[in-house]
């Protein structure tokens, strides 16, 4: 795992012994491709909805000066998933390690709950803010979907149990392949949360 993939995962996941508030459970039928693929697809659908239809003043409205913009908030996801993807695929062409599983951290519930939990901030790394890269919300939807075909393309090579049995460490311990790939959609779906936020703020223009 290069710096910056687990310098990504620690901010995120400092607080994952506090709150479990994802009301989407995982259970034993859902370990299986298809959920992975489903929960990507509700994502970037949910963006699509909330985002293409905005005008380009409600696209760059902050409701403070520290705080994101719809459309910084696009990007960020773009950025976050193009750096963890490369990092992914490297996971992938190591060699299994099952004898590591028992290490593992966390469960995949855990990982879901404690990403989308908007009661606790992150200051993201500098690497991962956003520049204005995208001028339109399509542009940065586009980006991200073209970067994604990387992750399904792993999502479809491999079966679960090789997922399962590649072990990798993280700051807070270690994490397996899945967990790796459901780790990048939950992070997607904390900002589409706070995407939802910035549209309900006081002042969000009406057009």
């Amino acid at each position: 795992m290069n710096t910056l993939f687990t310098t990504a995962i620690a901010f995120l996941l400092i607080g994952f012994q506090s709150s479990n508030v994802y009301s989407q459970k995982t259970t034993a039928e859902e370990n299986d491709q298809s959920f992975l693929l489903e929960y990507y697809q509700q994502n970037i659908n949910q963006l699509r909805a909330k985002t293409t239809r905005l005008s380009e003043a409600q696209l760059a409205y902050q409701p403070s000066p520290e705080s994101w913009s719809v459309s910084m908030c696009l990007e960020h996801i773009y950025l976050t998933e193009k750096s963890l993807a490369e990092s992914v695929q490297a996971l992938f062409e190591q060699p299994v390690n099952p004898q590591d599983r028992e290490l593992l951290a966390a469960s995949d519930e855990d990982i879901m709950n404690n990403l989308v939990d908007r009661s606790a901030k992150f200051k993201a790394p500098e690497v991962l803010h956003p520049t204005g890269e995208f001028k339109t919300a399509e542009q940065a939807l586009e980006a991200i979907i073209d970067n994604r075909a990387k992750i399904f393309q792993l999502i479809d090579a491999h079966s679960v149990e090789e997922m399962r049995n590649r072990v990798a460490d993280a700051p807070f311990g270690k994490m397996d392949g899945y967990q790796y790939i459901l780790f990048i959609a939950a992070h997607a779906e904390r900002h589409r949360l706070q995407i939802d936020e910035v549209i309900a703020s006081e002042g969000f223009p009406a057009k």
